[in-house]
């Protein structure tokens, strides 16, 4: 583990090494990450490039008093290390072991559960704004020790005494509309408040927009000599005693020309800004954090860090190297792949599919947040780089662009995660549907995710959608149904949701023929007839191929059943209701939670058309946030697989179902 590392069970341990030991720490924690992300995968590049600055941060503030808020949260690896969970990291992201995001659950440092970019300014002013409060309440002071600043004649409270407040926010994050919301609302906090930006020039690809392009002109900018003038200044010039924020600004603009062009941004907020500084340089980041952790007023601190930085294929590659799988280290520092399966994804199968279909249609245009390696749209971006659009970490923006698009006649596809579309839902209430737009919503990541566990499962976004007036809800059940879900919903009138998870697309001997037959708009298929069936398997999406494996059971208990492929959750197929006024028992199954989702559907349209609903069973996710396992155990722990279908039909077939998980 290296002789810094093994020492190191809390910050308190941090803390007793000297600031020149630090460097060495440093590398022992990178070398600690790469072993231990090659065994059970995960978020290694921007973890790799946080590590400095995570260790100053913590040499100089104590964040079991004060408060570190991180944005997206995937960067707090290290963090985690040092404050006594380095032996987790043996099921880091596996069931019983640590989460790859900051979480309350596993220690007293982590403030919030946070995988969502955009969040930590606005949560950090909620935290500052309610120290405020309990600092103006007589019996909530600690002690009172004015004093009196000659240049300002500001009275400066003892900071010693309330919890200080970080805020780490990535250069991605901070374009997101939250953080500027956040940043616009700034002005509310009279006390201490510190706002880390960590700017290493990528989201999980390149960062885009306008702001990232201004950040960029200032790091071209820069040599490394030039980043070591601009923290000599800043350290020179911070504010101290007998000095204001302000005078300190104007000193360190008056002496580095370079640190204007940045600071023109935040300043026009009126947010003092410093910097940018090297976010390597330890001994420097820890003075700079000793005097801007002292100020009663809210300073942001521009700091440069290298993704990847430490380990070669993660610093070439910090694309590939953003979350991974398991993979090999050889010994010149290369890395092979880990018993990679080369089937097809759905992912893969929907990049595909909507490249070929606009080779066809040039009104074609996709969209996405981001996230162009991530939801398949690379060869598409390559193919038809004018009719791609990547708006950064902002799907509010990302549909509102789509439905300005569909208004001028073109046919958008809009490329965003089951999670993160959640952000967006104002935006495909107001701006699509109401307006009945024809923007198509490629919901990527849909259902389990696996290993990010519960802030990236999509087991919200049947009940979130289908309320909407005019919003078709689709989902294929493997590679054919997917292209031919993008030729239905691209011919389509009115806004289109297509759902898929990350999973392997399943073989297609068993479904070809049903699942070969166009989409048509609230029609199902029907997959596999059971001889004199009294019960059918009705399922959602890529459920299917589990249906199909719990008939195959059934099957070799002489039980026949149907096998249905419903296709659409709004609206409804009305066939599949009829089969209750006939008295066929009915099962549906769907990677989504049990409230609002597919089955939930079919029981309001029994209920409307006036059929017995006790007919009906509805498999789900049980209402409840999903630890980070593999997604073959979430599913099987939800009841969303074959045996549990095969035991629902004998349960319900012989009159004894009982239902005990909560919806």
């Amino acid at each position: 583990m290296g002789k810094y590392l093994e020492r190191i069970n809390s910050p308190a341990d941090l803390k007793k090494l000297p600031v020149a030991e630090l460097e060495g720490l440093a590398e022992e924690i990178r070398q600690f990450m790469v072993r231990s992300v090659s065994r059970t995968g995960g978020h290694l590049a921007s973890n790799l490039g946080a590590v400095e600055l995570t260790l100053a941060l913590h040499y100089v503030f104590d964040f079991q008093q004060d408060k570190l808020l991180w944005d997206v949260g995937h960067q707090c690896y290290a963090h985690k290390i040092v404050t006594g969970r380095k032996t987790g990291f043996e099921l880091l992201r596996r069931a019983g072991g640590l989460s790859g995001f900051p979480s309350p659950a596993e220690s007293e440092y982590d403030q919030f559960t946070v995988g969502h970019a955009g969040t930590a300014i606005a949560t950090a002013i909620g935290m500052a704004l309610g120290e405020q409060l309990k600092a103006a309440r007589p019996s909530s002071l600690v002690r009172e020790t004015p004093g009196e600043t000659p240049a300002t004649g500001r009275t400066t409270p003892d900071t010693s005494a309330t919890p200080r407040i970080v805020a780490l926010v990535g250069d991605a994050s901070i374009v997101n509309g939250v953080s500027f919301e956040g940043l616009n609302n700034l002005g509310l906090v009279k006390r201490q408040m510190l706002i880390v930006l960590n700017d290493n020039s990528m989201a999980i690809d390149a960062t885009v927009g306008a702001v990232a392009k201004y950040f960029a002109r200032v790091r071209l900018s820069h040599t490394y000599e030039d980043l070591r003038r601009t923290t000599k200044s800043v350290l020179e010039h911070l504010p101290g005693i007998g000095r204001s924020v302000d005078e300190a600004l104007e000193r360190i603009k008056k002496s580095i020309r370079m640190a204007l062009l940045p600071s023109q941004l935040f300043e026009s907020l009126n947010i003092p800004y410093f910097g940018p500084v090297d976010g390597h340089d330890m001994e420097s980041l820890i003075k700079i954090f000793r005097s801007l952790g002292q100020i009663d007023h809210p300073v942001l601190l521009h700091v440069y860090t290298k993704k990847g930085k430490g380990f070669i294929p993660a610093d070439k590659g910090p694309a590939k190297f953003h979350s991974t799988g398991p993979f090999k280290i050889n010994g010149d520092n290369t890395v092979e792949s880990a018993d990679v399966d080369h089937r097809q994804h759905f992912t893969d199968a929907f990049g595909a599919a909507l490249t070929a279909l606009a080779e066809r249609d040039d009104r074609i245009v996709a969209i996405t947040s981001a996230m162009c390696d991530g939801t398949g749209l690379m060869k598409f971006r390559e193919k038809f780089p004018e009719r791609f659009y990547d708006v950064g970490i902002a799907e509010s923006a990302a549909v509102d662009i789509a439905a300005g698009l569909a208004k001028t006649g073109l046919r958008p596809v809009v490329c965003i995660y089951s999670t993160f579309l959640q952000r967006s839902f104002d935006q495909i209430a107001q701006e699509v549907a109401l307006q009945s737009l024809p923007v198509v919503f490629c919901v990527d990541r849909a259902g389990m995710v696996g290993a990010d566990g519960a802030t990236h499962h999509g087991l919200m976004d049947i009940g979130y959608l289908r309320m909407l007036p005019g919003m078709v809800l689709t989902a294929p059940a493997d590679a054919i149904e997917m292209r031919l879900a993008l030729e239905f919903a691209l011919t389509h009138t009115q806004p289109v949701v297509i759902r898929y998870p990350k999973d392997l697309v399943p073989p297609p001997e068993r479904m070809r023929a049903a699942c070969a037959a166009p989409f048509e708009l609230g029609r199902s298929v029907l997959v596999q007839r059971g001889r004199k069936a009294s019960l059918a398997i009705v399922c959602y999406g890529t459920v299917l191929a589990e249906a199909l494996a719990a008939a195959d059971l059934l099957g070799a208990e002489k039980i026949p059943v149907d096998v249905i492929q419903a296709r659409f959750a709004a609206p409804i197929d009305e066939k599949i209701i009829r089969l209750l006024a006939r008295g066929k028992k009915l099962i549906t199954v769907e990677d989504h939670y049990l409230s609002c989702g597919f089955g939930s559907a079919v029981l309001e349209m029994a209920a409307i058309r006036g059929h017995d609903a006790g007919l009906v069973r509805v498999l789900g996710a049980p209402r409840g946030f999903i630890g980070h396992d593999s997604r073959a155990a979430q599913l099987m722990e939800a009841g969303i697989n074959a045996d549990e279908i095969a035991k629902t039909a004998r349960e319900m077939l012989v009159g004894r179902y009982i239902r005990s998980k909560s919806v």
